[in-house]
């Protein structure tokens, strides 16, 4: 992922902000930088754009819905909530995330009238945003410990199961006292404060009166501020994006073709190589089938030395034990699906493998081998034992020159 500038706009004023530019790791890299909006056209070009609005603006929930289609989610979620919102749903935002693995929907609502706002500033700005969300999306989601960001003004706070929760400063107290009261089970828990450096030693002696309730308090002063803390969470594990419904982005095909331009040309690319491919395999199919055809007609010259040109082995078999006499019954059908599992099995050893002499009387076949190693001979006695009708067995395997002359013993069992 290329770079990105995470811009966290003012709760008193929409038109400024404060904004720094993160690498792939979530590393700034440059330090923050604060002004007007448009101050961060300059940084934005070339680069994803990420807003972060005040959370205290933005209701962050969770909720369960009997659909799993994003769009039917977002046709439901505000008749779903009714009954838990004051205000006229009429007059809301609503945007889901993907559902979890127990079924429940992240939600985020808020007054459509504000996210209006919010839009017109940086537009004005000549901002191209990418993505926005609650700036209390950006906190560590930690299993099992719950986590807070306390700035002057402004409190966050997500619990162990990841539910977010947004307060002004002063109700930092009453927050964390309900959530203590909360059934922990039988352990503590456990809790990381991030501390803004102008609030840090004031907000540190209220949360050691709470260490005896605590399994674990680890708090850390921010130097640089919230914001680098906030982008690299929001980065790491994204929130629910905003800019849904009536607010998502509209793309202009032409603006964007010379991006397209490059994947259309790979996706080109790729069905040329999946065509390529699917001849190579048809080719290769080919020469298998080929492969079998020169074992069959081998193994025919073995049993019938005569023959001269031997176009169809099964119908020239067939021919041969009428001119003998014999029955094209059984006894025929055996011998002729105990050949063609063991042309299977020569076919798939490789090409170093050579049929030296084939015997067949009364059900039970010998081949004699010629092939580069043990591993092979013993491969071929695997491919045909593992025909159900069949019994094959090594009878010997002996070393010539740099290669291995084997017999095996099929029998068939039907």
């Amino acid at each position: 992922m290329a770079e990105q500038l995470i811009i966290r706009i003012s709760p008193g004023d929409p038109s400024v902000g404060r904004w720094v530019v993160i690498d792939a790791e979530g590393i700034p890299v440059s330090a923050a930088e604060s002004g007007p909006l448009s101050d961060a056209c300059a940084p934005a070009a070339g680069r994803r754009v990420v807003v972060l609005v005040p959370a205290t603006e933005v209701l962050r929930t969770s909720i369960k819905v009997p659909v799993k289609n994003p769009k039917k989610i977002l046709q439901l979620l505000p008749f779903a909530m009714e009954d838990q919102l004051a205000e006229d749903i009429g007059d809301l935002h609503f945007a889901a995330g993907r559902p979890d693995s127990t079924g429940n929907v992240p939600v985020a609502v808020l007054r459509r009238a504000q996210l209006e706002e919010w839009r017109d500033h940086w537009q004005t700005a000549g901002l191209d945003v990418q993505a926005v969300y609650a700036e209390s999306d950006g906190l560590d989601h930690m299993p099992g410990t719950a986590v807070l960001l306390v700035e002057a003004d402004r409190v966050c706070f997500r619990d162990e199961a990841g539910e977010l929760s947004s307060v002004d400063t002063d109700s930092l107290n009453a927050l964390l006292t309900l959530w203590l009261h909360r059934d922990h089970g039988d352990a503590r828990p456990h809790l990381v404060a991030y501390l803004a450096p102008d609030c840090a030693q004031s907000v540190q002696v209220e949360l050691d009166t709470l260490r005896p309730e605590l399994e674990t308090l680890d708090s850390r002063v921010l130097a640089d501020g919230a914001l680098p803390r906030l982008a690299a969470g929001v980065i790491a594990n994204p929130g629910v994006n905003l800019l849904q419904g009536n607010f998502a982005r509209r793309s202009d095909f032409a603006k964007y073709w010379p991006a397209w331009r490059l994947a259309a040309s790979l996706l080109i690319a790729l069905v040329i190589v999946a065509t390529a491919t699917k001849i190579a395999e048809n080719r290769r199919l080919e020469k298998r089938a080929e492969y079998l055809q020169a074992a069959a007609q081998q193994a025919f010259r073995y049993l019938f030395p005569d023959a001269r040109e031997v176009r169809d082995p099964r119908a020239a078999l067939n021919s041969r034990l009428r001119a003998l006499g014999q029955t094209t019954g059984k006894s025929a059908n055996g011998f002729l699906d105990t050949l063609e599992t063991v042309s299977r099995a020569l076919s798939d050893s490789g090409t170093g493998t050579q049929l030296e002499s084939v015997d067949y009387r009364k059900g039970i076949m010998e081949l004699r081998l010629r092939v580069p190693d043990v591993e092979t001979l013993d491969r071929i006695q695997k491919t045909i034992d593992s025909d159900a009708r069949l019994t094959a067995e090594i009878q010997s395997a002996n070393a010539d020159d740099d290669q291995i002359l084997g017999r095996l013993r099929i029998e068939s069992g039907a």
